[in-house]
């Protein structure tokens, strides 16, 4: 291996060489403890080695056999992967010879319980290829990113650990090449939501330039609305682990606080892990911006009606504002078995069709590389356009950009 250390604000990272720039793995951008909020690292005592995958948040297949799951064997197969709920780390891919280029950071999925940028799909040389630096986030996860009792802790330990993310890439990113005033944030499901949340906060006003929100964006006032912190909930949870103060909950082996929040909690699991009007990084239920938007669906996503709609009411409402909006469908049935699914859309925003076990086709190479290209082109100038303008501002159906 051939290594390269670049000097950053916070100290030296040593990263690996790579045929198209550099690569810098587990990057340490935060530390927090259990359910509070992150620090932001600005120094490192000592030059920090980013030649390795870094940790993830625990998660399901933590602690449980999970090779049964589809999405083990479309994305983990053959993969391994380390946990902690220290889990604040970053991939950063830079062009050699980077200089004051766009920046794009990646925050993944997993309905904010799993997921994670270590899996086989989250390869940022694809966009390094075309004079782009790429960062990819790991951040808290289920019931360790939001713990939200109104008292110990007001909740949105997830977004709170993106924005962390995002302000230590705006801080140091000009070391790797990056221009930290061109900034364009890019997500799938829960990373697409959580994308548009923190868009529509104060804490990123005029700092973001775009936002590619896949499969998860849109207008969703119906659609796990925004609601306050839960005392009872969070408290019942506390009790229910044999803890009888929080302080003691903050000092369970994580297996055990995930186990009965995983396996007794079940409307929780999916209702108290979603953003919070927490009075300080989300003051309220409006979703408002000004950022420009890409938002894609996958033919066969999660109920595809529901993505479109949200998606389309979203992109009206900023043409009114006169505020661009694009949006596209992934309509191409993966080989051998043409399948179309929840995050199929990953292999080709990504460029990482090769990663797979799929026979991709030529084809599927050519929408890779058009999408690649025109989200390149977006985190450049706020426009998907490469060379005709063919790819229109939303204001109808006849908008829409079609892979098929």
């Amino acid at each position: 291996m051939q290594t390269i250390t670049v000097e950053t604000p916070c100290g030296r990272i040593v990263g690996e060489k790579t045929e198209y720039g550099a690569r810098f793995q587990g990057v340490r951008y935060a530390t927090a403890k259990r359910f509070e909020k992150p620090a932001e690292i600005t120094h490192y005592d000592e030059p920090q080695d980013a030649t390795e995958q870094g940790v993830c948040c625990y998660q399901m297949r933590a602690f449980w056999n999970e090779e049964h799951r589809f999405y083990f064997k479309e994305f983990r197969n053959g993969q391994t992967f380390k946990y902690s709920e220290d889990c604040q780390i970053l991939n950063i891919y830079a062009p050699d010879g980077a200089k004051e280029l766009p920046v794009i950071v990646f925050i993944h999925g997993g309905s904010f319980t799993g997921g994670s940028i270590n899996e086989s799909q989250f390869d940022g040389s694809a966009y390094t290829k075309r004079g782009v630096v790429f960062v990819s986030i790991n951040y808290r996860l289920n019931v360790f990113g939001s713990f939200a009792d109104g008292v110990h802790s007001n909740g949105n330990l997830h977004l709170l650990d993106q924005l962390t993310a995002i302000e230590w890439v705006r801080h140091n990113i000009s070391a790797f090449g990056g221009n930290p005033d061109m900034i364009t944030l890019m997500g799938q499901s829960a990373g697409a939501i959580s994308i548009q949340t923190l868009i529509c906060t104060d804490a990123l006003k005029g700092k973001i330039n775009g936002a590619i929100m896949l499969s998860g964006g849109g207008k969703r006032t119906g659609l796990l609305p925004l609601s306050k912190p839960n005392k009872h909930y969070w408290a019942k949870l506390v009790k229910e682990c044999g803890a009888t103060t929080f302080e003691e909950a903050q000092n369970l082996p994580a297996e055990t606080i995930w186990t009965e929040w995983r396996t007794k909690h079940l409307f929780g699991k999916a209702m108290e892990t979603k953003a919070v009007v927490d009075g300080e990084l989300v003051k309220n239920k409006k979703y408002d911006t000004t950022v420009p938007v890409i938002f894609g669906v996958v033919k066969k996503d999660l109920a595809p009606p529901v993505l479109n709609h949200m998606a389309q009411s979203f992109a009206r409402k900023q043409a009114r504002k006169g505020s661009p909006a694009y949006i596209f469908h992934l309509n191409r049935l993966l080989p051998p078995d043409q399948a179309s699914f929840h995050s199929c859309d990953l292999w080709y925003a990504l460029g990482s069709l090769s990663k797979s076990r799929r026979p991709f086709e030529p084809h599927d190479y050519d929408i890779s590389n058009d999408m690649v290209d025109r989200f390149a082109a977006f985190a450049r100038t706020a426009s998907p356009n490469v060379e005709d303008e063919d790819w229109h501002v939303y204001h109808g159906k006849k908008d829409i950009k079609i892979w098929e």
